[in-house]
């Protein structure tokens, strides 16, 4: 089995969710959220020194499919991202799909009664969390 930490990105158009699992891969926590910047490159960089100070030994990326009108778009920055993250690092980047997470991560924390504002904040790694949740629970303990 791989060693090191498994560190999650969602990747919203405003902010960017990064969730961190722990060194045994079972449990998933929200770890930061990032202001997405205009250029893609700078932000990679600063994702890169998280995961290096983390000890990360790959990195998960969501794929966004919810809505069909945005999903286009949303999918093809997704895209254009994971292949910058690639290059940029020998750390394996692998996709998922995150269709349900953010719905998810809201209903979540609106039921842990957070107001709105400052859920906003929470709900993007909250949304990194859960797909990182879902993906050591399916590739965890074989």
């Amino acid at each position: 089995p791989m060693m090191g930490r498994v560190m999650s990105i969602d990747l919203g158009s405003v902010r960017v969710g990064i969730g961190l699992s722990d060194l045994s891969r079972t449990l998933a926590s929200p770890f930061t959220t990032l202001t997405r910047e205009s250029e893609d490159a700078e932000m990679i960089s600063r994702i890169l020194e998280l995961a290096e100070q983390e000890e990360v030994a790959e990195i998960i990326v969501g794929l966004p499919r919810n809505l069909k009108i945005e999903r286009n778009l949303a999918e093809k920055r997704a895209l254009a991202f994971i292949e910058q993250l690639r290059r940029a690092t020998s750390l394996p980047i692998i996709p998922v799909d995150e269709r349900f997470t953010t719905v998810l991560a809201e209903r979540r924390l609106r039921e842990s009664g957070l107001n709105s504002k400052s859920m906003r904040s929470k709900v993007d790694a909250g949304a990194a969390t859960e797909i990182l949740q879902e993906y050591l629970d399916q590739h965890g303990k074989r």
